[in-house]
């Protein structure tokens, strides 16, 4: 998104080496703000959508990883209009860079999508400088205030102005919470990406794929860090028929060292992969096993059945759909079978919506153009 934001209110000229802008003007209209690759992932193309003379984007650089450049510009096609550059994870320091940045912008509404700290940390933001807050993604629960994340999306909701949910399911939550913004439902932004990248996603270079595989991705702390589910998950998978590829992150590879264990000779270990690699791998597996909310609604967009590795999810219109399934590591039955069982559910319905960046962006539009001096 290499451009120059020009109007009558602003005036932004981009810093390509630095992906900082230069900002000189009254007020912006809008800043979404987004903290981690996923976001980004999710966001990419509203963002191409919704970025205007008045929007931008910023990232707070909570998370930052090696690739990240790589995936704005080159998979995402979308570049950051402000950067922090916090490198934390912490709410409350988030909070103060984000109000010293945008308090200068005064803008209008801030945009938040989800569930991280960078968006409570936003959100909080926007209370403090009273911008209207919209919240994408509003409405997703696991049921579960022992989930780290649960209590973040239920106070983001409690102070949304506008509440985006990506499932109907997700209205109702809204409905029965009786959250005082507004609620609607143009569905879940990752319909739009996964599916055009998907299109894009080829075989990748060097690694020779079996015909028949399961793709297993994990990286929930209470999976990855603890030995006891550690030690759980690669008892189960040494019982699954099928080769697994397993792109494992650094951490998780530090673990297995460090507890003396030693993956089955069935998982094939793979370096982390870009998101094009990944949508190639879960386009042409046979089932996703997966600890993760991002690959759950991934796995359905493409129709591909999915296995979850938790006693809960937050993505429940998937389960009631046939389409997941929760395994918990400490069950004791076999994850083989299930597997199989897995391996023939025929996924119909996406319960994620169609042309969702577009709806998302008419309806922010229509909420922006309803306010007062707009």
């Amino acid at each position: 998104m290499a451009y120059n934001i020009t109007s009558k209110t602003a005036h932004v000229n981009r810093n390509e080496s630095s992906a900082n802008l230069e900002i000189t003007h009254n007020r912006l209209n809008a800043v979404t703000v987004a903290g981690t690759r996923p976001e980004l992932v999710k966001l990419a193309e509203f963002i191409r959508i919704f970025n205007d003379s008045d929007n931008a984007l910023l990232y707070t650089g909570q998370h930052f990883s090696s690739n990240m450049r790589d995936v704005f510009l080159d998979q995402l096609g979308i570049k950051p209009d402000l950067d922090l550059n916090a490198g934390t994870s912490s709410v409350e320091m988030l909070k103060k860079l984000l109000i010293s940045k945008l308090e200068p912008l005064r803008p209008k509404f801030i945009i938040v999508y989800g569930d991280t700290n960078s968006s409570m940390a936003a959100a909080l933001a926007a209370k403090a400088l009273g911008s209207q807050l919209i919240h994408l993604e509003a409405g997703v629960r696991d049921f579960d205030l022992a989930v780290p994340e649960e209590s973040t999306r239920i106070k983001i909701d409690a102070m949304a102005d506008l509440l985006l949910a990506p499932s109907d399911f997700c209205q109702m939550c809204l409905r029965y919470e009786n959250v005082g913004g507004r609620v609607l439902a143009p569905g879940n932004l990752i319909v739009d990406v996964c599916r055009k990248l998907s299109e894009q996603a080829t075989p990748i270079p060097g690694l020779e794929l079996p015909k028949r595989f399961i793709l297993l991705t994990m990286h929930r702390p209470e999976n990855v860090d603890n030995q006891i589910s550690l030690g759980l998950l690669v008892k189960h998978l040494a019982g699954v028929k099928d080769t697994v590829v397993f792109p494992i992150h650094p951490r998780t590879r530090a673990n297995l060292a460090k507890y003396k264990m030693e993956l089955p000779s069935n998982v094939m270990p793979i370096e982390p992969l870009g998101y094009l690699q990944f949508l190639y791998l879960l386009k042409t597996c046979v089932v996703a096993l997966t600890d993760s909310g991002g690959v759950q609604e991934e796995s359905i967009v493409l129709k591909k059945p999915c296995i979850t590795l938790r006693h809960t999810s937050a993505r429940w219109e998937t389960i009631l759909l046939g389409a997941n399934r929760l395994f918990p590591l400490d069950r004791d039955d076999s994850m083989n079978e299930v597997i199989e069982t897995m391996s023939r559910a025929r996924i119909t319905v996406n319960p994620y919506g169609e042309n969702v960046a577009y709806k998302t962006t008419n309806a922010i539009r229509e909420f922006i153009a309803e306010m007062p001096n707009n």
